[in-house]
């Protein structure tokens, strides 16, 4: 080889060696840190040294040809070798300028997505309370021996003790249950059903008296047709026979319902739902007068009790529509329901009694006479409306505590005590003339005649609700 051709090859080795010491040894650009996550797709683009200075071309990682063994490179090539999406270099998720930022967090009352539930149900214990039952007519008084009739209404020494008043029931525990299921995957339309009770009370009024001299007149006022005017039969009658009037008022609710759900919105944590179905509600009382008026000594051994019943039944039937809004998160939820329904009480009355006697016994006892004994019934149009409140707390996904409230109301009920016809004919009553068997003379009263009035519950609901 000539002398000349080769110095210029010893030359040219030498340069290609110095230019490619120089293009490993320049410093990286600021701000660049081996740590720092890759870019999008996992490689660095091409082009990307040239800008930031460098002198080499840039080399994909996954190029067979690329020498990843040698020891000055420290950037190791990404697990992931998808194609290049773009010419920037962005940070990974978590950082903001080269700054990491922490996930955001959920406050309590925030409201990230929720989902619906397929299936739930719900046990309800409830406290609640009911409209006071009427009794508008006198039953029991207290009279003067000394006025014209005694324990009559209108005599200066009468006043009445059991009568006239609403009775008042006290507040009493019961029971719902609520079953639903979604008709589809969304849970777009639903089916939710429920039956409560409320446990059976009872309220009672009692007056007695030991029928010795000095003791108090116990009478039944009542209205005369035969007089006319107002007229009375002794309970107790103080010198000749003890007595003991008792009035007991026995009540019991039921209820039931069926829905069709249908989502109307559901956004930001609020839902929105409509409804339509039917409902159910039952609510049965009686209402019992029993007097007990034995002879005192000297007088002959003796007894005499009676008691008059009356019995009130209501069934209602009717479709319902309503709404529901509900607002809830992965902690707590509220959510309100209105419901009113239209339909039809059938009211049905029924009137007892009797009387027993060391002289005899007899249909109809005071209040009760053979021209009211029975039963009679209606149906009346009536409406109810009602209202729903809750507050959860989700002990897990798929488990809440709940506390509530709730309101019902019923347009149209028969009761008991607005039965009771205070009009009596005695002739036809032996207890009121000792005479077996009683006749009727003159007009058939008393009558029995469906009174109705409105009717409301409410109280509180603590329950456990479990969603699948």
């Amino acid at each position: 080889m000539p002398l000349r051709t080769t110095v210029f090859v010893c030359t040219a080795f030498v340069l290609a060696t110095a230019m490619n010491a120089s293009a490993q040894n320049v410093s990286p650009p600021p701000g660049f840190s081996p740590s720092a996550p890759a870019s999008p797709g996992g490689v660095n683009p091409p082009g990307v040294l040239e800008r930031l200075g460098g002198t080499s071309p840039a080399r994909r990682f996954d190029d067979p040809a690329a020498d990843v063994s040698n020891p000055g490179d420290s950037y190791q090539p990404p697990a992931s070798t998808a194609p290049y999406q773009s010419h920037e270099m962005h940070p990974g998720q978590g950082y903001s300028h080269g700054t990491w930022v922490p996930p955001e967090s959920h406050a309590m009352l925030q409201s990230p997505s929720v989902y619906a539930a397929r299936f739930w149900i719900k046990a309800e214990a409830l406290y609640w309370w009911t409209k006071a039952s009427p009794l508008p007519v006198p039953v029991i008084t207290a009279g003067s021996p000394f006025d014209p009739i005694p324990g009559a209404l209108g005599q200066p020494g009468t006043q009445v003790i059991i009568g006239n008043e609403n009775i008042g029931l006290p507040g009493r525990g019961g029971g719902r249950f609520t079953l639903g299921f979604a008709l589809d995957r969304e849970a777009q339309t639903a089916l939710e059903g429920n039956y409560f009770f409320l446990t059976s009370v009872t309220a009672k009024r009692g007056v007695s008296s030991d029928g010795f001299p000095g003791s108090p007149l116990l009478a039944l006022p009542f209205s005369d047709p035969t007089l006319p005017g107002e007229n009375s039969t002794f309970i107790a009658n103080p010198g000749a026979f003890s007595g003991t009037a008792v009035v007991t008022l026995q009540s019991f609710v039921q209820g039931a319902e069926a829905n069709l759900l249908l989502d109307l919105s559901n956004a930001a944590g609020w839902r929105w739902e409509g409804l339509a179905g039917f409902r159910y509600l039952n609510l049965q009382e009686i209402l019992t007068l029993s007097t007990d008026s034995p002879n005192v000594p000297p007088n002959l051994p003796d007894f005499f009790s009676t008691f008059d019943r009356f019995s009130a039944q209501n069934n209602f039937y009717g479709g319902q529509i309503g709404a529901r809004a509900t607002y809830e998160n992965p902690y707590l939820f509220f959510n309100g329901t209105a419901k009113l329904a239209i339909g039809s009480t059938i009211e049905n009355v029924t009137a007892s009694g009797a009387l027993f006697s060391s002289g005899g016994s007899a249909p109809g006892a005071y209040l009760t006479q053979p021209t009211n004994l029975g039963s009679v019934s209606q149906s009346q149009f009536a409406l109810v409306p009602g209202v729903d409140l809750n507050f959860g707390v989700r002990l897990s996904p798929w488990a809440s505590v709940i506390v509530g409230y709730s309101f019902l109301y019923v347009s149209s009920v028969a009761r008991p005590g607005d039965q009771i016809d205070r009009v009596i004919n005695p002739s036809q009553a032996p207890g009121m003339t000792g005479v077996f068997p009683g006749s009727l003379s003159g007009p058939a009263r008393p009558t029995l005649v469906v009174h109705d009035t409105d009717f409301w519950v409410q109280g509180l609901t603590f329950s456990l609700e479990l969603r699948y």
